[in-house]
């Protein structure tokens, strides 16, 4: 192909480089130059040109993408008419994105004026959706390149994959401490990412959680024989010889894989058992959040092969968040109030070096004849919250010794002389099943059990019937805003990012239009514990007496 400038009265035949404006007509770029067009632009004095001309050998550029289009579609394609050198390749119907990335990548190793480009493979795809575009850069390109090209596409490495129709068993192991909201919600969570690909629940089964109990239940006939058995363990499976692993291999399993390169959901388990796939899930899939379980069941729901090395390639981009161009289910509030309360955690604070308190550990300082940080704990645990997780720092060692018997989960945040958002974010990240969460500060003894539930139900109970997944929940007294914050998930990762010291108040300020303030009339939500002499006064009666 010839690219330049030219004199008008020569360009007829040829290709317009750039559009151009005469008088009140537009010609666009790529327009073949016909003799009435040449006519017009010497009649408005353009006596130069720059043009395009194809060579004999050459193809023009739509003739070239539809050529390539073509080639690289394969089942669940459809395709655009060409324009400018482009055709774009959609989604058929809903399935899996699959790709041959090989070819693909040869394709475009060809010419640099020949380009395919694709959404990253493994995407789930709605019907009509676009999942590749080929384009040419230049006006025409050489009819050998392009073969060139269509040979290293080989036979359609594009594709979407239908789902089948599958059926799955879920079962869930118990221990005393779970409690049954969370096994609720579990199966509501299941059913809907289930439903989302054309699977249906067919059975769920509960047990204890011991190997004994779990492979009597494998290996007890299924009312259905099910494609899929999801096991959701009452603790997270740390080890092919604990519970789960050990029960499918006495139920005459066998574990093909323990672990992902996904995060979150690390601790997958892939097996097998009489024909049917065998899943133990990760924590995180008690949650809608999309991990690296949905990026199994989406494979699984199109019967696309799954291997190690496919498992290993999930690795790279395997660090997930929140994916806004692919809404998660989530719970309507019909079925909060009708099969379930939403799952609220809570989040105790407890890494802080008390540097205003002087030479002590303002959190060990007594109150009620325990250790501060005890009392705050004691409250969230007696109260409605679902799963209480401390996260320590300063003198963890002392702060994790009164704790022991507390019920509470607590985490070591190597960070936390960093800021407050690093011990917020660290304590987020132990979250596995949470809707929303209770931020308490270990410094303010006085918030009760009543307190932290009278939270709980206004939020619950909002006026505007808002999820608590997207609401930040503050208490108010006397017109100043209080601790505890209530937190939804929605900003669980905003948070996981955010660093320095600072944590509900920074989301406040992001979001203003998603805080909802409750009235409490209750100073306890204003008083902390942070000098010598505030701790001086902290005494074993009612706050009204101090």
């Amino acid at each position: 192909m010839w690219f330049g400038e030219i004199a008008t009265t020569q360009a007829t035949g040829c290709l317009l480089a750039h559009s151009l404006r005469v008088g009140k007509r537009r010609i666009k770029k790529g327009s073949s130059l016909t003799a009435e067009l040449v006519q017009l632009l010497l009649d408005n004095d353009i006596q130069r040109i720059t043009v395009a001309r194809l060579d004999d050998g050459d193809i023009n550029e739509d003739l070239a993408a539809a050529t390539l289009a073509e080639s690289i579609a394969g089942d669940g394609i459809s395709i655009d008419p060409p324009h400018t050198g482009r055709v774009n390749l959609f989604a058929a119907h809903d399935g899996l994105l699959c790709l041959n990335a090989a070819s693909i990548l040869a394709t475009n190793s060809i010419a640099e004026e020949i380009t395919l480009s694709t959404l990253p493979a493994n995407t789930w795809v709605l019907a009509g959706r676009m999942v590749a575009t080929s384009k040419i850069i230049t006006y025409g390109v050489d009819k050998n390149s392009i073969q060139l090209a269509v040979d290293a596409a080989g036979a359609g490495p594009i594709s979407v994959q239908a789902p089948v129709p599958q059926r799955a068993v879920l079962i869930q192991t118990c221990l005393p401490s779970l409690k049954v909201s969370v096994l609720d919600k579990t199966r509501s969570v299941t059913e809907q990412r289930l439903n989302a690909r054309t699977a249906s629940l067919v059975q769920e089964v509960r047990c204890d959680h011991t190997v004994d109990d779990l492979c009597r239940v494998l290996k007890t006939p299924f009312e259905e024989q099910p494609d899929w058995i999801l096991i959701a363990g009452a603790s997270a499976i740390s080890d092919r010889r604990d519970v789960i692993p050990a029960a499918i291999h006495a139920a005459g399993g066998k574990v093909l894989r323990f672990g992902l390169p996904v995060d979150p959901g690390n601790l997958l388990l892939l097996g097998e058992l009489n024909g049917s796939v065998v899943i133990g899930l990760p924590g995180c899939a008690r949650s809608p959040k999309y991990n690296g379980l949905d990026q199994l069941l989406d494979r699984l729901a199109c019967k696309v092969e799954i291997d190690q090395d496919w498992l290993n390639s999930l690795s790279v981009g395997g660090l997930l968040t929140e994916m806004l161009d692919r809404p998660q289910p989530r719970v309507s509030a019909a079925e909060v109030s009708n099969v379930h309360g939403p799952v609220v955690a809570g989040l105790v604070l407890a890494a802080g070096s008390s540097r205003r308190a002087g030479e002590i550990n303002k959190l060990l300082v007594p109150y009620k004849g325990v250790p501060m940080v005890r009392s705050v704990v004691d409250a969230a645990c007696s109260s409605k919250l679902e799963q209480i997780v401390v996260v320590t720092g300063h003198e963890k060692d002392a702060i994790e010794s009164v704790l022991g018997d507390s019920g509470a989960s607590c985490y070591y945040c190597a960070s936390h002389a960093m800021g407050m958002a690093h011990s917020l974010s660290h304590g987020i990240s132990r979250l596995d099943n949470a809707d929303a969460v209770v931020v308490c500060l270990g410094d303010m003894p006085h918030i009760g059990k009543d307190l932290i539930n009278v939270i709980i139900s206004r939020a619950i109970k909002n006026p505007a019937g808002e999820l608590i997944n997207d609401l930040i929940v503050v208490p108010v007294a006397n017109g100043k805003k209080g601790n505890p914050v209530m937190i939804g998930s929605a900003f669980f990762d905003t948070l996981l990012q955010h660093s320095g010291d600072s944590g509900a108040k920074y989301l406040m300020r992001q979001y203003p239009d998603r805080v909802f303030e409750i009235d409490v009339q209750d100073k306890a939500v204003l008083v902390d514990y942070d000098t010598p002499g505030a701790l001086q006064s902290l005494a074993d009666d009612s706050l009204e007496n101090e």
